[in-house]
């Protein structure tokens, strides 16, 4: 981290206030994407009465406070998560600009922060990672790390054509590894469930898991051209390191997740728990993956015992383990500068 000294205190606090209409943006889809509603259209509006929300009473945090948590027209109370979403994606943000500074490194930083947040929240309030916004994250974060590539020594026998090859099908294959992943799922694990008979076969991909796929393969054709016109073996090795990363993390929490299926014969995790430490794999690399896995764990253990003290099910009592998940992958963001 830097010193005060060095701080550039201008750019720093537009990382916050920038962080807080992040925020508010997520709130739109948190709100919104399990739904399955626009995160576009229509506008801000208030839950209770319909009321399009005023730009004056749209600014983060201020708004909030000067209108007492209550809608301006209708004086329904607003959640306070929506504050709360804000000031956390806020302070992130600060954090990522404290620590790396205005680099390509702050701005994927503070992009995946983004996405843990909306995901956390989403999963503590539905129980759910959605694909819409695990597919397109788990894409980006391979192609993060050719622009920003871990700390990794750089491999002497770099060989352009086979660099091309490996990082065009790491990119393009990722989404459709996930869809693999879940026919997979239903193959091995559809005895499990308890399903109406119109929900006993894999539903459709929706549009921006299409859309995902299409993106993956750009990247990967964009991907080829870049080793073509202007190799980069540490590029190369961040993509390699990205995806040993997703196969380390998703792997292993898949092979707990098939092991508590057979043993209990019930579900323990859910897949998109599997999705999502792909994806933190991805940004961190194998090793940043397994530790996320340990930090996680204990923090489950903590929240599970809660929900178990306060639900009626006891130990039975479902975890929405994608949240400690998150929380870890947000700490360990910090943890690994320290």
């Amino acid at each position: 981290m830097s010193s005060l000294a060095e701080l550039n205190l201008p750019l720093t606090w537009f990382a916050f206030v920038f962080g807080l209409l992040v925020g508010s943006f997520l709130n739109v889809v948190i709100h919104r994407v399990p739904r399955r509603e626009s995160v576009i259209a229509p506008g801000s509006h208030c839950p209770a009465c319909g009321a399009p929300v005023r730009p004056r009473d749209n600014v983060p945090l201020i708004s909030y406070a000067l209108l007492g948590g209550r809608c301006r027209r209708c004086r329904a109370s607003i959640s306070p998560l929506y504050p709360a979403v804000e000031l956390v994606t806020g302070l992130l943000f600060l954090g990522v600009a404290l620590t790396e500074g205005p680099t390509p490194a702050g701005l994927v930083g503070m992009w995946f922060a983004a996405v843990i947040v909306a995901l956390i929240f989403i999963d503590a309030r539905h129980y759910l990672l959605p694909d819409v916004i695990i597919y397109p994250a788990f894409v980006l974060a391979l192609a993060a790390r050719v622009w920003v590539p871990l700390p990794a020594p750089v491999k002497e026998d770099f060989v352009p054509w086979r660099a091309a090859l490996v990082g065009a099908l790491i990119l393009a294959g990722a989404a459709p590894l996930f869809r693999a992943l879940e026919v997979l799922d239903v193959m091995l694990f559809n005895k499990y469930f308890e399903l109406a008979e119109e929900e006993e076969t894999l539903p459709r991909p929706g549009r921006m898991i299409e859309v995902t796929m299409w993106l993956g393969a750009a990247l990967g054709a964009a991907w080829v051209a870049l080793v073509i016109f202007k190799p980069d073996a540490a590029a190369y090795g961040g993509l390699l390191g990205a995806g040993a990363g997703a196969l380390a993390g998703g792997g292993l929490v898949w092979v707990i997740r098939a092991l508590y299926f057979y043993a209990r014969g019930v579900e323990g995790m859910g897949l998109g728990d599997v999705k999502l430490m792909a994806v933190i794999g991805a940004f961190f690399g194998w090793s940043g993956a397994v530790l996320t896995i340990f930090l996680a764990a204990p923090l489950g253990l903590i929240v599970g015992l809660a929900l178990a003290w306060r639900g009626r099910e006891g130990l039975r009592t479902a975890v929405p383990f994608g949240v400690c998940l998150g929380v870890a992958a947000l700490a360990l963001m910090f943890i690994a500068r320290g």
